[in-house]
């Protein structure tokens, strides 16, 4: 199929043009994690033809990915493929014309900027504040523009980041959660039209900044619940912090100042420590374990989820058994814990 057959529909769209899809095949976007949103996003971006995607993800695929994470099949969860590796060959089979980098890596403080490097555009794909904490700030030191998204349950909310004219993610959210303090999709679960609706209003954002149509990007957080049927719009321009410490006058980038809490591999007992900078409340954490909980008092939590054991305490530290691969450990604690 010729090229330009293939993005006919696309072109046909006034705001887009022959001009605009030009633009939009000589971009560089980061989609930093491929799990639900990630997937979702990365295809619906191969298929509007972004020239180059750079697909970032620690984790792999397992069968309880595959209700809600498009890109990937049984094959994959069996293989326990990469998702940043799975992702690209699947979307090569979507549009074989597109150049697609896979890292599977932790993103932190210390590698984003190498993560962003020679990247036009990032969209958020991943699963916890902490990342896109790091994420906010190495954008707003670079200038360079990202799409917020989370989605749990039926609830969806997403927002254009465009640094100097918007609020940034610190600006509305200046501590990160508590550990365990809000629901992730582990201990609240999530439905895959949520997830949907969130990358379609993430990749529709993408798309009007990457053709030069910036004036129509909305300078809004929408939130909406999908089963109550409940939708909100809130000014981000309003909401800008002058004294914002990703986003001010005076930036210090503290979530970039920080570094990765210390994993420490326990001998003989297959699994991490990994100590935690956010204290969970150990009680309500475990109200919403369900049938995952193994066993609650004042000083811990035990859970598991399948072969993998989870034990976090009162002070923060995190006991993950049932693996030797850090990057799974952490994502484990990072599913459950936020």
């Amino acid at each position: 199929m010729a090229v330009p057959e293939r993005y006919s529909r696309q072109q046909r769209f006034a705001p887009i043009g022959a001009a605009g899809q030009e633009r939009i095949a000589a971009a560089r976007v980061l989609v930093l994690g491929c799990g639900a949103l990630g997937s979702a996003v990365a295809e619906q971006l191969a298929r509007a033809g972004v020239g180059t995607l750079r697909l970032v993800d620690r984790d792999f695929v397992e069968a309880s990915n595959l209700g809600r994470q498009c890109l990937y099949t049984e094959a994959d969860a069996a293989a326990a493929a990469p998702k940043a590796v799975a992702a690209a060959e699947r979307l090569r089979a979507i549009n074989a014309s597109l150049h697609y980098h896979s890292v599977v890596a932790h993103v932190s403080a210390a590698n984003i900027d190498e993560v962003l490097s020679d990247i036009d555009l990032a969209v958020d794909g991943g699963d916890n504040f902490a990342l896109r904490h790091i994420l906010n700030e190495a954008c707003q030191r670079r200038g360079i523009p990202w799409v917020y998204g989370a989605c749990v349950g039926a609830y969806g909310c997403s927002m254009p980041v465009l640094p100097g004219e918007t609020a940034c993610l610190r600006c509305l959210q200046d501590e990160l959660p508590a550990a365990g303090d809000g629901p992730t999709c582990d201990t609240a679960g999530v439905i895959a039209p949520a997830v949907h609706l969130v990358a379609a209003w993430q990749v529709a954002e993408v798309l009007k900044l990457l053709c030069g149509d910036r004036a129509a990007v909305r300078r809004e957080l929408w939130i909406s619940d999908l089963w109550a049927g409940s939708f909100q719009r809130l000014d981000t321009v309003k909401w800008r912090d002058p004294r914002c410490r990703a986003c001010g006058e005076h930036a210090d980038y503290p979530a970039l100042a920080e570094r990765d809490d210390p994993a420490i591999v326990l001998c003989g007992r297959d699994g991490f420590q990994i100590t935690r900078k956010a204290v969970p409340d150990l009680a309500r954490f475990a109200e919403g374990l369900g049938p995952a909980l193994l066993s609650a008092n004042a000083y811990l939590v035990r859970w598991h989820d399948d072969q993998i054991r989870g034990t976090v305490f009162a002070d923060g530290r995190v006991i993950v058994q049932g693996t030797g691969d850090e990057a799974r450990a952490r994502s484990f604690c990072d599913r459950y814990l936020g």
